[in-house]
């Protein structure tokens, strides 16, 4: 019987959602047991595991599998046949797009839907939003990002959480911000500098003296490429965890904003 943990960080990314609906699917599966961990609820999984994503699939304690992952791909490992990975490499564009911006909300939440879920279904952020309420209110914070918008379609965004809440073993403070996301990576053009520069002149008005990522070194998986984040002014404070299903070569990177 193959064994299959899931650990996720709550709704903070709608793909949670849609891979505990496929998990279901295969929850009377005989050749399967499937546990779910919720690392939100306990940080000691995430800094035992050295989890830096907000999914991760373990198949018998072996396979570490992030992000998005297919019905024929668990069919795959239920048979014995582990898909093979390729690097997800993007080079984004020097293009700086410039468009509109609004906050990041639980109302503004559904514009991301098709970007970050790959569907138009409302249902795969519906939880997200009740995540970012709770999230605001619990900070008082009057939002958790900025997204970007070019001819009324969401093209990019820069999302974050105050640190103490990230379930991650990463340095925590008050107010030290976290970047979950900073999206997407394009060979078009580049829609992430714009909402991430937008942020970063706001965060220090919320309380935040600095902001820290995840950047790998080569991948935008979970952010980047590390040269990306260092071009825009961060420090590079070190290697921390290589996955290398994924080959990420992950680093931790950080930002001190000027008191304005």
């Amino acid at each position: 019987m193959t064994k299959i943990d899931f650990y996720y960080w709550g709704d903070q990314c709608p793909h949670n959602y849609k891979i505990k609906e496929l998990l279901n699917i295969f929850s009377g599966d005989k050749r399967c047991k499937i546990n779910l961990f919720d690392i939100s609820k306990n940080h000691k999984i995430a800094q035992y595991l050295n989890i830096f994503s907000p999914n991760m699939i373990v198949i018998d304690d072996n396979l570490r599998w992030h992000g998005p992952i297919s019905m024929d791909n668990l069919e795959s490992i239920l048979n014995g046949i582990i898909p093979k990975a390729r690097p997800y490499n993007v080079k984004i564009s020097n293009n700086i797009i410039i468009g509109d911006i609004k906050d990041l909300t639980e109302e503004t939440i559904t514009d991301t839907c098709v970007l970050c879920s790959s569907s138009k279904k409302n249902v795969y952020c519906n939880g997200k939003g009740n995540w970012i309420k709770t999230l605001r209110e619990k900070y008082n914070l009057p939002y958790i990002g900025k997204l970007h918008y070019l001819n009324k379609v969401c093209i990019g965004g820069a999302e974050f959480v105050p640190s103490v809440a990230v379930p991650y073993p990463i340095p925590k403070a008050e107010d030290i911000a976290f970047l979950t996301c900073s999206f997407a990576s394009s060979e078009d053009g580049d829609y992430k500098t714009y909402p991430l520069q937008r942020l970063e002149e706001e965060l220090s008005e919320l309380g935040f003296k600095s902001i820290i990522a995840i950047a790998s070194e080569n991948t935008p998986f979970p952010n980047g490429p590390l040269n990306w984040f260092l071009d825009k002014g961060y420090i590079d404070l070190g290697f921390i965890y290589n996955e290398e299903r994924h080959f990420a070569k992950m680093h931790l990177v950080k930002k001190d904003f000027i008191d304005r």
